[in-house]
């Protein structure tokens, strides 16, 4: 056992090139990753009148300035919640503990955002990973936020006053976003490492294993069944240390 240890040590000394193998599927894991899009930004702009200010809601009437400030009431509302899982998901059954309905919940409140940087302007936007997911969700809060409003607008009771309901401004604008590197990425860079390595080894064990050369005097003994009168040291090391040597009386000889 000890031999075959030794003698497998020995073959991946005189290989230890191939090592350099292992870095090739990392960098291009690498590379690839770099290049391909990993986060998504999805943004719908709404136009709206200052003078519309009111959102229906459970609680009723609510201002699109605290719906902004707020945005989870928005979002998160349970009914709205279980209709977008029915688009993202359809024939699919929607239960508060199914894994599914719980990923939905986190992705909306993780990456999903309502903005109002003017009285005429609102944006819901999504930025995450899926960019399915991201689209269907924007088109859909889109399509309640104007839903909701024009709920407002008729429950209101200042319905006197010059108001427009709102509107889509064109296409939901979709950016592409791209990372030299992120912290998640580390777990399948290090598996990819352990298999590129163990690879390598299998095939040095291999083309170790598959050598028919004598490896010792002890398999010479065992197999050609013949005494053994001597051996040979390995020449190339005693070179070695002998022009090693000679460097060395060469450097005193000049200093002296």
């Amino acid at each position: 056992m000890l031999f075959n240890i030794k003698r497998f040590i020995c073959g991946v000394l005189k290989h230890r090139f191939w090592l350099l193998l292992v870095f090739l599927p990392l960098i291009c894991y690498v590379v690839i990753s770099a290049g391909t899009p990993d986060r998504f930004t999805i943004q719908q702009k709404i136009a709206i009148s200052k003078d519309l200010v009111l959102l229906s809601g459970a609680d009723g009437l609510k201002g699109i300035k605290d719906v902004v400030s707020n945005p989870d009431d928005f979002f998160l509302n349970n009914f709205a919640v279980r209709k977008l899982f029915a688009e993202l998901y359809p024939g699919t059954a929607v239960y508060r503990a199914d894994l599914q309905f719980r990923n939905l919940l986190n992705t909306i409140k993780d990456n999903m955002s309502i903005e109002m940087p003017s009285e005429k302007l609102v944006m819901i936007t999504f930025y995450g990973k899926d960019k399915e997911t991201g689209q269907t969700a924007v088109n859909y809060y889109s399509q309640r936020f104007i839903q909701k409003a024009k709920e407002g607008f008729a429950r209101s009771a200042h319905k006197e006053f010059n108001a427009k309901l709102p509107v889509l401004i064109g296409a939901p604008e979709i950016s592409a976003h791209h990372s030299l590197w992120r912290s998640e990425r580390l777990v399948p860079l290090m598996l990819i490492g352990f298999i590129s390595l163990s690879g390598i080894l299998v095939l040095l064990v291999i083309f170790e294993w598959s050598d028919p050369s004598l490896k010792s005097e002890r398999q010479v003994a065992q197999y050609l069944e013949l005494p053994i009168l001597g051996s040979l040291p390995d020449l190339n090391k005693i070179s070695v240390a002998l022009d090693s040597k000679r460097e060395g009386l060469v450097r005193e000889l000049d200093h002296d």
